[in-house]
């Protein structure tokens, strides 16, 4: 399959080494408008991969089979346009989270409608062996009915006035920048909420909120919150959690492990169970990073040969920005 990426910033090249580690995947081209990066590319690539600075003309001059789009949140929408435009058959994988708001992503959804190429949204941990046994116990209802639920993002990357890029206004803040993973889990795992509340803030930044915190409440009585805040200082990688009690026990996930706790110790499974990240065994043909980016992008590239839709498509990934959106208008 011949793949194009467009943006070469960490995920770009990190899901270009995934495609060319999979089995009849190659990334023929890449796209980057910066010039820095582009002629750096052109120094440092291999001859047989074009650079490109314009989407239109690399998809009309290479036809690729499948793209990656790995740039800035606020270009998305712009770039899936273009892109559909030069070829309508596209397959597109567009990291998270789809645009920058609702109104975008139902944009967004319309292009791909009328597309026949299969479209994808890069939240890998729908691909994580850990989360997938999560939901699993779930469905199985192992911690009786959910009750109320504690969930957090935490990181480290805004420790100072002005840090970058993520503190700039166009980043779109810890909440969009942040929170995305987190609520797609949450999605996933109990569906939207019917009402939301919320609290937003700034620490360091001056143009966009390093913390917010969401309140969820569902239809069937279950009530939640969600902590997201990436000035908090010792979290050198990020760190989820999802804690969930229910009306028998406590089912907690973070990305090492699953563990359920039941007051009810005996032989049928009672007492504390942990599932770690060792427990699941896990084959990736190179392994370049947690192996759910690999098993992600090999569902990616298996849905465009069989052109059956996945799971986080488009129209599901449009859920995360209407919450997002929900949230910040129900924040003080």
């Amino acid at each position: 399959m011949k793949v194009s990426v467009i943006g070469l910033g960490k995920m770009g090249l990190l899901h270009a080494g995934i495609v060319n580690s999979l089995p009849d995947a190659r990334v023929a081209s890449v796209c980057e408008t910066d010039f820095f990066l582009s002629t750096a590319a052109k120094a440092l690539l291999p001859k047989e991969i074009a650079v490109y600075r314009n989407v239109d003309k690399m998809i009309l001059e290479e036809n690729p089979d499948a793209i990656y789009v790995t740039t800035p949140i606020d270009t998305h929408v712009s770039i899936i346009n273009d892109a559909f435009r030069a070829k309508s058959n596209l397959n597109m994988f567009v990291e998270k989270p789809l645009t920058s708001s609702y109104n975008e992503a139902k944009v967004a959804c319309e292009v791909a409608s009328r597309s026949s190429g299969i479209s994808m949204v890069g939240f890998q941990r729908r691909f994580s062996p850990i989360f997938q046994k999560a939901k699993d116990l779930l469905t199985e209802n192992t911690v009786g009915d959910p009750v109320f639920f504690r969930s957090y993002f935490l990181s480290s990357d805004v420790l100072r006035e002005g840090s970058g890029w993520r503190s700039k206004k166009g980043s779109g803040g810890v909440l969009l920048d942040s929170a995305p993973h987190l609520l797609d889990a949450l999605i996933w795992f109990f569906g939207e909420p019917t009402s939301v509340m919320g609290v937003r803030k700034k620490i360091y930044s001056s143009s966009v909120d390093d913390y917010v915190h969401a309140l969820f409440s569902y239809g069937s009585g279950l009530q939640g919150c969600m902590d997201v805040c990436w000035s908090v200082s010792s979290y050198r990688l990020p760190e989820v959690l999802i804690q969930i009690y229910g009306k028998n026990g406590i089912l907690t996930v973070t990305d090492d492990f699953v563990k359920v706790s039941s007051g009810q110790r005996n032989s049928s499974g009672g007492g504390t169970r942990v599932y770690n990240r060792q427990f699941f065994q896990v084959s990736t043909p190179f392994l370049l990073t947690d192996p759910e980016y690999t098993l992600e992008d090999a569902a990616f590239l298996e849905a465009a040969r069989t052109q059956v839709p996945p799971d986080s498509n488009f129209f599901q990934a449009a859920k995360v920005n209407a919450l997002v959106d929900r949230i910040l208008v129900n924040a003080t």
